[in-house]
Order: C-alpha cells, then sequence, then structure tokens
C-alpha cells in the first residue's frame, strides 16, 4: 500500500567549522558534505528503507541541487513522478553551520518547496495514507495544494497524519488546530509541544480537543506518549546518540508502516522509537536512515513480537 508523503525536498549543505564567525567576518570551513534533506524527502526514503511504499510530492528546480535533494528517494525506490520541476525558483537549501563544539546553526532557504502546485495527475492514486509535513502548510500554493489533499484523502476515508512543526505553529496555530478532525495521527516533538503549550499533559489534550484521532508525542530519550484514542507512553530504547537530525522523520515512517501492517497504535509506537533511536546514532539526514534489518535487529533484541511489523 503506498503512502503518499507531501513535504519539502531539499538539498542539504553540512560543513563543520573551525569557528563560528561574526557578521561580516571570514571564517574557513573544515569540510564540506551535500546529501539529500526536507522531512518530505526523510520520510519517504524512510518508508522504503523500512519495507513499505512511498510516494514523494513535491517541488525542485532545474538546478544541479535538485538531484541532490532527491538522489536518496531515488536510490531507495521512492515513487518520483508526481515531483515538480520549477523553471525560475531553485531547490530548497539547508545549509548547516556546525560549530566546533557540536551546535549547528540553520541557513535555509524554502525555494521551489513553497511553489508546490495541483498536480495534473492525482498522487492519491492507489494510496492508502497521506503523510503531510508540517512545512507544506506553511504558506502559498503549496499550502493550497496539500489542503486539497487533505479533504480529497478524507472523503476517499484514507488515513491522514500530519507531522507539525514550529514555523506552522507560530505562522498558522489555527490552521493545524482546524484540521484535526480529518487527522488519524498527529506527530509532534518537545519543541512544539511546548509551542502549544506547557506542561505536556496541556499541550496533549489542547491537541486532542482538535479532534485528530491519535496523538503521538515524539520525546527523544523519553521515548514517546500517546493521546487521543489510546493512551500511553512508550518507552525509549538506549542508545548512544550522534547526531538527531531525521530522528522525527524516521519515529513517523516507522510508525505508518507498522500501522498499515496491522500493528495497534502503541506497537507503531514502539517501532517508530527503534528507527528514531537508530538514526539517532548516525550523523547524516535520507543517505543514514535506518534500514528494514536494523530496525527488525534492535526490536528483536526487546521483543520477540514487534518486528514482524516492520
Amino acid at each position: 500500500m503506498i503512502v503518499l508523503v507531501v513535504g519539502d525536498a531539499n538539498a542539504d549543505l553540512s560543513a563543520p567549522l573551525e569557528r563560528f564567525p561574526h557578521e561580516g567576518d571570514d571564517a574557513p570551513l573544515a569540510g564540506l558534505a551535500w546529501g539529500s534533506g526536507g522531512a518530505g524527502t526523510n520520510v519517504a526514503t524512510a518508508i522504503a528503507r523500512l519495507g513499505g511504499r512511498a510516494r514523494l510530492l513535491a517541488r525542485v528546480g532545474v538546478d544541479p541541487a535538485a538531484e541532490v535533494a532527491l538522489a536518496a528517494a531515488r536510490r531507495e525506490g521512492v515513487d518520483l513522478d508526481a515531483i515538480q520541476r520549477d523553471p525560475t525558483l531553485a531547490t530548497g537549501l539547508c545549509f548547516a553551520a556546525v560549530s566546533p563544539g557540536g551546535e549547528r546553526t540553520f541557513f535555509s532557504y524554502r525555494g521551489a518547496n513553497a511553489a508546490l502546485s495541483r498536480p495534473a495527475v492525482d498522487p492519491l492514486q492507489g494510496a492508502g495514507w497521506l503523510h503531510v509535513c508540517g512545512h507544506a502548510l506553511l504558506a502559498g500554493s503549496q499550502r493550497e495544494t496539500t489542503l486539497a489533499l487533505v479533504a480529497a484523502a478524507a472523503e476517499r476515508g484514507l488515513p491522514v497524519s500530519l507531522d507539525l512543526c514550529l514555523p506552522l505553529l507560530r505562522a498558522a496555530p489555527a490552521l493545524a488546530q482546524g484540521l484535526g478532525p480529518r487527522l488519524a495521527v498527529v506527530f509532534a516533538n518537545e519543541l512544539e509541544l511546548a509551542a502549544i503549550g506547557e506542561p505536556l499533559e496541556l499541550a496533549l489534550a489542547a491537541l486532542e480537543r482538535g479532534g485528530a484521532g491519535l496523538v503521538a508525542a515524539k520525546l527523544g530519550a523519553r521515548g514517546s506518549r500517546l493521546a487521543g484514542a489510546v493512551r500511553c507512553g512508550v518507552p525509549a530504547f538506549p542508545v548512544e546518540a550522534r547526531d538527531t537530525t531525521g530522528c522525527g522523520d524516521a519515529f513517523a515512517a516507522g510508525f505508518i508502516v507498522a500501522s498499515l501492517r496491522g500493528a495497534a497504535p502503541d506497537v507503531a509506537a514502539r517501532v517508530g522509537n527503534a528507527a528514531g533511536a537508530l538514526a539517532a546514532t548516525r550523523t547524516g539526514a535520507a543517505e543514514v536512515l535506518p534500514a528494514r534489518e536494523d530496525v527488525r535487529a534492535l526490536l528483536a533484541a526487546h521483543s520477540s513480537e514487534q518486528e514482524r511489523f516492520v
């Protein structure tokens, strides 16, 4: 069953700095690395690496960065037929400047992503799930296209999930809440939940009131927590974290893949925790997201049952 993923596709550029410069300064880079990124690319690639089928709906430019943005998804067999090419806007780019202490400072350009238009061919054809990355609801024709797809998926009875992001909660909190009745699952991390309300219970209650069937809170080293139709905490897997980039995307992918294979929400969250934990042990984004065999091995080491859902 195909998961249609709507979100950004970016070329990621990462560079370790010998020192972080002041404005107007000239600072040397200790290295340079390109990679595929953007939440849309990450989730679609992760689903494919976990043995699922994914279709990515995103918009890139006609520049060399477009091939960088899509490389990981293409390599894993993600359906890229719905990808749009913008003749004037550049492909989205995220530059991560890494200070000597490991702190990352991001410089982002959304570029062609925000110009996503309604596809001529129905991207939901053959899909069994629609996953929306929060950035796809920020502005412009990308927002309108995404809202139309959410409505179409709801009319067809397809489950729809939304992974929140801080820019969406800051720019259009009412929009995120208003979609609740059409959502089977809302994913949110600790920073996003704190932006909704504190303590955690207050934020979860607010999302529940929005009408979503299930809220899946991604709590990092504390695992995850479910609210709504199912209420429980799901413990984390102890790992040595190196880079948390893409961990939330890996969690969402694991949760969706397991759900489509019949897993109960708490089991799906356990699979998501395993995928997120493994992603944290690697440096990078789409290229290093965990494969199915890696997640199954981690689950098997802690349980005799849950590995069958991935």
